[in-house]
């Protein structure tokens, strides 16, 4: 009679165990989601403040990438 519920307890611990690594992993890649995102807004405000510091008449170039 215990077995069955046995079987039962570790197939629904086993279960339980995927879902938790499944939901760890989500968070991991969340947190660099979330790190890289505040890296590029901090980049960009920077940015924006180097730039607003010039004069109206000052030329500006924006890099294109490789050609």
């Amino acid at each position: 009679m215990s077995a069955p519920i046995d079987l039962e307890l570790k197939k629904a611990f086993s279960e339980l165990q995927v879902k938790m690594i499944d939901t760890q992993q989500k968070a991991k890649l969340a947190d660099l989601q979330i790190d890289q995102l505040t890296r590029v807004q901090k980049l960009a405000k920077l940015t924006n403040a180097e730039i607003s510091t010039l004069s109206d008449n000052t030329r500006l170039y924006e890099g294109v990438g490789r050609m």
